[in-house]
Order: C-alpha cells, then sequence, then structure tokens
C-alpha cells in the first residue's frame, strides 16, 4: 500500500512537473523554430453498462478512468525518444444476485503504469517502434511487488507510397503467474481517400496493444470514426476475498463508434459510444488454478477523452 502510495505521489509530482515547464519556457513558445521537445497530457474515461453472467447468477458494471503525461524529444523527423507515466482505476460493482466467486470477487483496479518510446528511421522510407513498459495492475490493497508486470510492443514500417506505410509488430507481455502472453500487432497508416484512413488505433484506458481505427474526415476540426480491439487485463487480487492473492481476469472486444474534434493543433476532444462483446471473467487462486470462470453478455459501453500537446 505504502509503494502505491509513494508511485502515486511520484506521477503527481511529474504532472506538476511538467504543468511547471510549460510556463517556464517562454523562448520556446516564442520562437517561430518548433521545440523538438512535445509534453502531452492525455485521459478519459468510460462506463461499460451492467451485463448479465452467462454461468452465473448476477452481473456487474464497470467505470474507468486513466490519465497520462508524456514528454518526447525528436532530433529529426523519423527519430525520437520519450517517456510516459500515467495511473487510473476500474471501478467493478456486482450486483445483489451475483454468485460469482462468492458474490464479490473484486472491486477496485489501480493501474499505474511507465513506459518509453523510441522512434528511428531505416533506410529511406523505414521506420522502426520499440516501446518497452512497467505495469502495477491490481486490486485496491494488494502488493504491489506481486501486482507488477513487464512488456514490450516492437514494430517496423514502410512507406511504400505517399499514402500508405504498412509493416509487422509484435507485443509480448509477462503474465502474472509462470509465462508471457504474444500478440501480433498490424502497424498501418493508410490514406484510402482524401477523407478516408485506416490505421494502428490507441487502447482505451487500460488496454495492452493497439487496434485498428477507420477514419471519416468530415472537415478540419470533425473527424468520425470506429474501432475496434482485443481487451485483456489481468490484476493481482488483495489478500481478502474469494481468492487471497489470486488473480483476476477480463478479456473482451469492444467496438466503439467515435467523434472526434480538433479545434487546433494541440487539442482533440473525443466521444465514443459502441459495445463490448465476447467479454469473460476468470479468477485464478494464489497457485494459478482456476477457480471460477463466467462469459458475460453483450454490454453498451460509453465515454470521453482528451489530449493536450503543448
Amino acid at each position: 500500500m505504502n509503494y502505491l502510495h509513494n508511485h502515486k505521489n511520484t506521477l503527481m509530482v511529474v504532472l506538476l512537473a511538467f504543468w511547471g515547464l510549460l510556463f517556464t519556457l517562454p523562448a520556446t513558445a516564442q520562437t517561430e523554430q518548433p521545440s523538438p521537445f512535445v509534453f502531452k497530457i492525455e485521459g478519459g474515461g468510460l462506463h461499460q453498462s451492467e451485463s448479465d453472467l452467462d454461468d452465473a447468477n448476477g452481473g456487474f458494471y464497470v467505470d474507468r478512468g486513466f490519465i497520462s503525461a508524456s514528454l518526447d524529444y525528436g532530433w529529426s523527423r523519423r527519430d525520437s525518444i520519450g517517456i510516459s507515466v500515467g495511473a487510473g482505476q476500474s471501478s467493478y460493482e456486482f450486483n445483489d444476485q451475483t454468485d460469482f466467486a462468492g458474490g464479490d470477487p473484486w472491486n477496485k483496479i489501480e493501474d499505474t503504469r511507465v513506459s518509453v518510446t523510441w522512434r528511428f528511421g531505416i533506410g529511406d522510407t523505414g521506420s522502426v517502434f520499440v516501446v518497452p513498459t512497467a505495469r502495477i495492475e491490481g486490486e485496491k490493497g494488494a502488493s504491489s511487488g506481486d501486482s507488477t508486470t513487464y512488456g514490450l510492443y516492437a514494430a517496423a514500417a514502410w512507406r511504400l507510397s505517399d499514402s500508405l506505410t504498412i509493416g509487422p509488430g509484435l507485443g509480448v507481455f509477462s503474465r502474472l503467474e509462470d509465462g508471457a502472453r504474444f500478440f501480433p500487432i498490424l502497424a498501418i497508416d493508410w490514406d484510402i481517400s482524401e477523407r478516408w484512413n485506416l490505421s494502428t488505433g490507441r487502447g482505451l484506458a487500460a488496454s495492452q496493444g493497439p487496434g485498428l481505427t477507420l477514419d471519416y474526415k468530415l472537415n478540419d476540426d470533425w473527424t468520425l470514426g470506429v474501432a475496434g480491439r482485443y481487451e485483456d487485463i489481468e490484476f493481482r487480487l488483495d489478500d481478502e476475498g474469494a481468492a487471497p492473492g489470486g488473480v483476476g481476469r477480463d478479456q473482451s472486444l469492444p467496438l466503439v463508434f467515435m467523434a472526434r474534434l480538433a479545434p487546433s493543433m494541440k487539442l482533440d476532444l473525443s466521444v465514443f459510444a459502441g459495445i463490448e462483446l465476447g467479454g469473460t471473467l476468470k479468477i485464478k487462486d494464489s497457485v494459478g488454478d482456476v477457480i471460477e470462470e463466467s462469459s458475460y453478455d453483450a454490454a453498451p459501453i460509453f465515454g470521453a477523452s482528451f489530449e493536450f500537446r503543448f
């Protein structure tokens, strides 16, 4: 608990430092030459409406929120390095009829992460992206040391034409128990036409790994889109409840429709709504044996996010 508390304090110090730098670099703002540094703050939240469990009685809903701050330094158009820190929380509420894992398997799941982003060019048209990351994901009160996982995203993409950049990638993440999880990544940025674009999407809050987003540009300010991905969220449980020191897991396929407003080069605002498909909850004990597992019905989701660059 003290470690998590200190980790959050560190995050707040970093956020405040970023805001302080915003107001203590007047020369950058006043010169015409762009700064090689990019500061970014982004965040968002979503609500997953109540869904019935298929293999147990009752149901649940979830509220998620996340905020992060990052600093990137680019010494050329194709070469940069950056660091990002963030924290969030997923609040699960199981209704009174639920008997899954005794009726109250978990409640508030805390998520703290640190990532480094490295991008560099290869040849005339290629780029490589490498993102090592460390995450602490656990129920409030769980041991932070037992809640830590490490991972890496890596991808290489080539600009095949003025409208298409594409290439393969791989994500590798350790698990809270033994083993690792591997998943493929498609790195793509394809201007299908003047208004349509298909690209590698970003996660929603606690996401591990990118999905795909299809955008339609209405005008200079507004963009509509649809995004899909595979979510696999794993977290350490506290020392009480149905599985003391065990592991909880929530897997799903969210599909959302989005509307994004970019009133300036510095600010993006988005709202989204859609449906969570193929959901499954799983709970393991402290030695990794599955205690109970249940799929859950499709659930409406909606939320909003923002990104501020300076």
